[in-house]
């Protein structure tokens, strides 16, 4: 129900939460380009002038759905395990989060934000490398370098970087022989995985060499991870 006795169509327990909460759900049904303030208002059955009491505009408000989709990642606790293993889950926390708001979570991922949520994310990184005891210099490049192939992995998947689509059969052997054609030996012998993607498969190697580039960097043993990790 609205109220309207304020003459301003303020609704009756409306929140900064609850309108962030509506803005992440309509960005996730329609994506970030057909979100405006004027919708989120319709959505929310008040006047536009109301969400002013809330949001000051609507970067402000992209801003905090970006603090609300990284508050709400349950990144693991820092005691048990190895850091081979840690960095794992934490990795796996971070991908599924970003599965779940296809649409939304690149705004986490484009957006510079200095919130408690991102702070929280970046301690909970270096928590997870502390028993290294690198220094603090090398803890950040770790950090970096970390994020980067986060961010380019899960934009790639989500399809906001350089991404060939979901395609059926035929369509991977059109791209396949395609490839192919250019006759050089190298293109030819990897078309067939050039022109598909398991987005799986790429992210845990991924995640792996970094792990096993790490430990080797630091002369420690590698802890080769038990199986596929389906969770991610």
């Amino acid at each position: 129900m609205t109220a309207r006795g304020t003459g301003r169509g303020r609704r009756v327990g409306l929140t900064r939460e609850k309108v962030i909460a509506a803005a992440v759900t309509m960005i996730d049904r329609a994506g970030p380009d057909a979100f405006s303030l004027r919708k989120l208002a319709t959505e929310l059955d008040i006047e536009n002038m109301s969400l002013y009491n809330h949001v000051p505009n609507k970067e402000a408000l992209l801003d905090g759905v970006a603090e609300a989709l990284l508050a709400g990642i349950a990144f693991p606790e820092e005691e048990g395990g190895s850091w081979q293993k840690r960095i794992r889950a934490h990795a796996a926390a971070f991908r599924a989060a970003a599965k779940r708001h296809p649409k939304a979570f690149p705004l986490v991922l484009t957006r510079p934000t200095q919130s408690p949520a991102a702070l929280e994310a970046m301690r909970s990184t270096l928590a997870c490398l502390e028993e290294l005891r690198l220094a603090p210099e090398e803890m950040v490049h770790v950090l970096r370098g970390y994020t980067a192939f986060m961010v380019g992995s899960i934009m790639r998947e989500l399809g906001y970087a350089i991404y060939l689509g979901a395609m059926d059969s035929d369509q991977v052997q059109q791209r396949t022989e395609a490839i192919a054609a250019s006759g050089d030996p190298i293109l030819t012998a990897t078309a067939p995985y050039l022109a598909d993607s398991d987005h799986d498969a790429e992210f845990q190697y991924g995640l792996e060499l970094m792990i096993s580039g790490l430990a080797a960097k630091v002369g420690v043993p590698y802890e080769a991870p038990p199986a596929r990790i389906s969770s991610m």
